[in-house]
């Protein structure tokens, strides 16, 4: 009977120790280093320069900034739906962080700088996931 009992307790804690290697593994691969092909200061500056577009409700900015593919998907009625949700927060305050990892196209295994930036609103913060190209164009922009 203490035979067992020891057993099962190497099994739980056996299968806890691996749970939690499971999930330190799982937290920590998510972000990859930036690329050299990347300057960090650069990809700050164009990380700001995409929010104060926004802020502004300047489609023509944002699309100037973007790579051909963000081009197409930044029309007019897209950014309408940007904009008002934005706008919801209120008055633009400051950008609070950025915080900026790296990441690639699983396909073309093209590299991406990946900036993360807490907004702060008058009403709310908002958290803007911007992507950029090699080439520093914007080629991705969430908001949450």
């Amino acid at each position: 009977m203490r035979k067992i009992l020891k057993l099962k307790k190497m099994f739980v804690l056996g299968a806890v120790l691996v749970l939690c290697l499971a999930l330190l593994t799982a937290c920590s691969g998510g972000q990859k280093k930036l690329s050299d092909d990347f300057d960090q200061d650069q990809v700050q500056e164009a990380t700001a320069k995409v929010i104060d577009a926004v802020n502004a409700k300047d489609g023509d900015a944002l699309r100037e900034l973007s790579d051909d593919k963000m081009k197409s998907a930044l029309t007019d009625d897209a950014l309408a739906a940007v904009y008002k949700a934005i706008g919801e927060g209120g008055a633009f305050q400051e950008i609070k962080e950025i915080n900026i990892a790296g990441a690639s196209d699983k396909d073309t295994k093209e590299a991406y700088a990946v900036a993360v930036a807490r907004a702060q609103y008058e009403k709310k913060a908002f958290i803007y996931t911007i992507s950029f190209t090699k080439d520093m164009k914007l080629a991705g922009l969430y908001y949450k």
